[in-house]
């Protein structure tokens, strides 16, 4: 008997499109947390997660704790990808962990954690990230990947262990053929189908989609999410963006993707994007939607 997919389980029919909106970067900086807050509190936003050793985490606890019922996972990370603005690993400063690049923070880029991180610290590091949250007091719905690093083949074992080990939702989406291919790895499609199958059937929930390039500045970025969500397909949909709000703190962290974070800011806070959620049909879920319906209580 097959068994049910991710969106008859959340009680959809398999032609509905259900969409999890979800922040990224919560907690890099007073900017993010401001505005992050803002678009889950407006309604649009369903969900984020936290970078838990960037310098803000703390205010992000704070705010959670006021008001304890947002859906709030780990954007685990081994990268600290800005100039001037750096956070260390939380599980150790030896350097000979991999960990640390030559400034003792986290590297710069995927490539270099992926080079220089062995798989047993960045497990160590995973775990500490997650701890942490949890002993913050954070009643974290599900993980991801600051910047992929952690789902690339070597780390992503470790990672869909730790979700089974947390009983949290692990983001996971699907790739297509395409997808792949343009990351060289079009020879090995059957191997990842058979992967993905393997996974469907121990009950991991696997998403159908993911719409994760929504970085860059727009002369309209209404217009752009709209055109966007015109375009969602049927089935489970990841979406993701960054928000923050405009400030000198923002523009000295990241002068390249200031103005198209606080972009995002503004979009996701202005009715016409609800608007045309509404219009197009799309359900919207969170990552505590997810687990309810996929994990052990």
């Amino acid at each position: 008997m097959k068994s049910m997919s991710l969106i008859e389980k959340l009680g959809y029919e398999v032609e509905d499109k259900v969409v999890i909106i979800h922040i990224d970067d919560i907690g890099f900086s007073h900017s993010s947390n401001v505005a992050s807050f803002e678009c889950l509190d407006y309604g649009i936003a369903s969900c984020g997660s936290l970078i838990v050793p960037s310098p803000w985490f703390l205010e992000a606890v704070a705010i959670y704790k006021k008001n304890p019922v947002y859906d709030l996972g780990v954007h685990l990370t081994l990268t600290c990808e800005y100039d001037l603005y750096r956070w260390r690993a939380l599980s150790s400063v030896n350097s000979s962990t991999g960990l640390l690049d030559s400034e003792q923070c986290l590297w710069r880029t995927t490539e270099e954690a992926i080079e220089n991180v062995s798989a047993k610290a960045a497990e160590a590091e995973m775990r500490g990230q997650i701890n942490r949250a949890i002993e913050s007091g954070i009643d974290i719905t599900h993980i991801d990947a600051h910047m992929g690093t952690v789902m690339h083949p070597k780390f992503i074992p470790t990672y869909l262990k730790l979700a089974e080990v947390y009983n949290v939702v692990a983001f996971l989406p699907r790739p297509t053929n395409k997808q792949l291919e343009d990351i060289g790895m079009g020879d090995q499609i059957e191997i990842f189908e058979k992967m993905f199958s393997n996974l469907e059937e121990r009950g991991i929930p696997i998403l159908d989609h993911m719409i994760i390039d929504t970085g860059g500045a727009h002369a309209d970025k209404v217009k752009y999410y709209c055109n966007l969500f015109k375009k969602v397909k049927s089935g489970v949909t990841h979406l993701l963006f960054h928000s923050a709000k405009m400030s000198p703190e923002l523009q000295a962290i990241t002068p390249d993707s200031a103005k198209w974070r606080n972009q995002d800011y503004e979009a996701f806070i202005n009715p016409k994007v609800k608007e045309c959620i509404e219009k197009v049909g799309i359900k919207v879920i969170g990552y505590r939607d997810i687990k309810a319906v996929s994990l052990k209580n």
